[in-house]
C-alpha cells in the first residue's frame, strides 16, 4: 500500500545497520537522503570498510559491535546479514537492546528466521521480519543506491500480531514506506513458497543455462543469454545459504520447473510444433503481464 508516510516514520532518531553491503549501504543511503537529521550506524568486521562507507555519505557513525548505548531510546536496527547468520544477531541485539527499539532485517527467506527469533523471548518481542524485494549481483556498498527501494514492494511478516505487537508492526511498515517501499503483508511460510518461485528458482535456472552454455560457448552468446543469466553472477555463498534456509520450497519450485521442462521435451520429441507453441505463446503473455 502506497501514501504519506505518517508521523510515527519522522520520529526515528537513529537507525543502525548491520551489515553494510549493497542492501544495507542501500538503507543507510536511502535513510539519509529522507531522513537527513536521522543518526545512521553502521555495525561490521571491518574497520576500514566501515570508515569507507562512512567517507562516501552512507553513515554518520560506525562501530564493530552494537552496544546497549547505542540501543538506548528509539531507534531501528536492520539486520542485513547472510540469511543463516541473522536469527542469531538478532537474538544477541535484543538482549542490548531497550523497550523503544525495533529490530527488522531484509533477509529474502523468512519461516526459519522467524521460527528461531521467536524461540527467544527479547527478540520476539523486538523484531519483525521484513523482505525488501530489491538488489543485484554486485555486492558491496559501493553500489548502494538510495533509490534501490523506491517503488519496490516490502514484505512485512506480522507474525502473532497482538494488540501489544501491532504498533511495532505498524511502525515495521511505515520504516520500509519511508525508504519507498509498497508493503505486502505476508506470512513467512507464504512469503518462503512465493519467493521460491519468483526469485530463488529464476537463479537456479540462471545457473544452469550458465552451466550447461560453459565457457567454451561465451563468444557466441548475445542480449538474450546476458539477459537470462545474469543473476547467476552473484554471490555463491549468500545464494547457497538463501536456498538452503528454504529447502523445501526451492524443491517444490524445481519439481515443477522439471514439469514444465518435461512437457517441452516431449513436444520437441513427437515433433507436436502446436504444443511448443502453446507452450512459448503461454510464457510470453505471462511475461508481458509483468511489463504492462
Amino acid at each position: 500500500m502506497r501514501g504519506m508516510v505518517e508521523p510515527q516514520a519522522k520520529s526515528e532518531k537513529r537507525v543502525v545497520v548491520v551489515g553494510v553491503g549493497l542492501i544495507g549501504g542501500s538503507v543507510a543511503a536511502a535513510v539519509r537522503h529522507r531522513l537527513p537529521d536521522c543518526q545512521v550506524v553502521g555495525i561490521g568486521r571491518c574497520e576500514q570498510r566501515l570508515q569507507a562507507a562512512a567517507d562516501a555519505g552512507l553513515l554518520t557513525g560506525w562501530a564493530t559491535d552494537v552496544t546497549s548505548e547505542m540501543l538506548s531510546g528509539r531507534c531501528v536496527v536492520v539486520v542485513c546479514l547472510p540469511v543463516h547468520l541473522i536469527a542469531t544477531h538478532v537474538r544477541r541485539i535484543a538482549e542490548k537492546a531497550s523497550d523503544d527499539v525495533l529490530i527488522t532485517d531484509a533477509g529474502s527467506v523468512k519461516a526459519v528466521i522467524c521460527d528461531a527469533v521467536n524461540e527467544h523471548e527479547a527478540a520476539s518481542r523486538l523484531f519483525v521480519g521484513a523482505h525488501p524485494i530489491a538488489g543485484g549481483e554486485q555486492g558491496g556498498f559501493e553500489h548502494a543506491d538510495a533509490d534501490l527501494f523506491h517503488d519496490k514492494v516490502c514484505v512485512v511478516v506480522a507474525g502473532d500480531a497482538t494488540s501489544a505487537r501491532k504498533p511495532l508492526v505498524h511502525r515495521t511498515r511505515h520504516f520500509w514506506q519511508h525508504l519507498g517501499c509498497r508493503i505486502v503483508d505476508m506470512t513467512a511460510d507464504e512469503h518462503d513458497r512465493v519467493l521460491a518461485l519468483t526469485s530463488h528458482l529464476p537463479h537456479l535456472m540462471a545457473a544452469v543455462t550458465t552451466t550447461v552454455a560453459g565457457t567454451d560457448n561465451l563468444s557466441l552468446t548475445g542480449s538474450g543469454f546476458r539477459d537470462a543469466t545474469r543473476i547467476a553472477a552473484g554471490d555463491a555463498e549468500l545464494w547457497t545459504a538463501i536456498m538452503a534456509g528454504n529447502r523445501a520450497s526451492v524443491i517444490a519450485a524445481i519439481g515443477r520447473a522439471e514439469e514444465t521442462l518435461a512437457d517441452y521435451r516431449k513436444a520437441l520429441e513427437q515433433q507436436n510444433d502446436e504444443r511448443l507453441l502453446e507452450l512459448l505463446a503461454t510464457a510470453a503473455e505471462c511475461r508481458r503481464k509483468l511489463s504492462s
